[in-house]
């Protein structure tokens, strides 16, 4: 039987703080020397026995997920950017564009030493919906595969609103998905500590999941049918519930929605809101254990997550990363009784790759010299 090897759609990366400094606009860097001081005394969020340089050194991180059968990965950044809005400073919308810019330089070049094994998502800022087209585009001629949903904040523009649809037709055009990552736009929640942390873990499901509902709601799958979205560490214990809610207000009609409303409009969308997750949605499961994709199957029932849309993530090099447990995880889930190999194959690699445009023959000498014995 042949091998597979696993692309896992949850990777986090970042410079270290002293590198993005060459790679902003050099009007930024002197504001960035002072900016980096808090940011450079917060410990990284990383696993203990992996330490920071797991975020950057791109040929140790390739090493350490190909012993889990893992033959490339999609990344997303790992905690502040440069220049955001974090450490009791705001700089304002301009600097955080330019510290997306920084970043996404970076992880150009970090991918390119490790050709085909890592696959970076484009930050883009949605505030100057123009310059986020012309970053959208510049993105697929670097090579990435994504764009990264910002966060929700305050007065900014909610993700149905149609000033938006310039971007996502940019998204479409290119063929990049967007991704959601759970606990972005989620409070930054002060004193940290512990509790912080545990208030954040029990909520990050509904800040991710924001974006879900306004774009189903908002009609933006209806104009842009090819666009596609990945769900990615979000989990995915709410999206029955939310569904079947979602479903429900939608069989009132349209007399319900007007009232609700008070505009006598019709809804922007023209099918049950679960139909678009068979369409439009992707969900990728991460630290991906076997519990977690137990419920998983072949069928097509509306049980929202199917071996048509799930996808494995390792998140690493995250405290919690699946990296320990990854090999055995996706075997034992392979071997599911719900599960056809087809299936397994699907949810281990053949999604993601779908998705995310990453060619399987590419990776083929990889899962040939390591991947996974179904």
């Amino acid at each position: 039987m042949p091998r597979v090897g696993v692309i896992s759609v949850d990777g986090h990366a970042k410079a270290p703080w002293s590198a993005y400094r060459d790679y902003l606009d050099p009007e930024w860097r002197e504001r960035y020397d002072e900016w980096v001081k808090p940011a450079a005394a917060t410990p990284d969020f990383c696993h203990a026995e992996l330490g920071p340089e797991a975020q950057w050194d791109a040929r140790r991180r390739v090493a350490d997920l190909e012993a889990q059968g893992v033959v490339a990965e999609v990344l997303f950044p790992n905690g502040a950017t440069p220049l955001s809005p974090r450490f009791g400073v705001d700089l304002g919308p301009e600097a955080i564009r330019a510290g997306y810019a920084a970043h996404n330089r970076w992880l150009s070049d970090v991918c390119a030493e490790v050709p085909g094994r890592m696959y970076g998502q484009a930050l883009v800022d949605f505030g100057d919906v123009a310059a986020a087209v012309r970053e959208v585009h510049l993105a697929k001629d670097r090579g990435f595969v994504g764009v990264l949903m910002p966060p929700l904040v305050e007065g900014g523009r909610y993700f149905f609103d149609p000033a938006l649809d310039p971007i996502w037709a940019a998204c479409v055009e290119t063929g990049l998905p967007i991704s959601q990552h759970g606990g972005v736009g989620a409070p930054n929640y002060q004193p940290s500590g512990l509790a912080a942390f545990l208030v954040l873990a029990t909520e990050h499901s509904f800040f991710s999941g924001r974006s879900l509902w306004q774009l189903i709601l908002g009609g933006v799958f209806d104009r842009f049918p090819d666009l596609r979205v990945a769900y990615v560490e979000t989990e995915a214990w709410w999206l029955r519930p939310v569904m079947d809610l979602l479903d429900n207000r939608d069989r009132l009609g349209d007399d319900w929605a007007a009232a609700a409303g008070r505009g006598g409009a019709k809804r922007p969308y023209a099918r049950l809101p679960s139909d678009y997750l068979n369409t439009n949605i992707f969900m990728g499961l991460s630290p991906f254990m076997k519990m977690a994709a137990s419920g998983i199957d072949d069928g097509k029932d509306r049980r929202l997550i199917t071996t048509a849309n799930a996808m494995v993530g390792a998140d690493y090099p995250h405290p919690e990363t699946a990296l320990p447990w990854l090999r055995e995880a996706v075997t034992a889930f392979a071997a599911l009784p719900n599960v056809t190999e087809e299936g397994a194959r699907k949810v281990i690699c053949g999604n993601a790759a779908a998705l995310y445009g990453i060619d399987l023959a590419r990776l083929q000498p990889q899962i040939d010299r390591f991947g996974l014995e179904l």
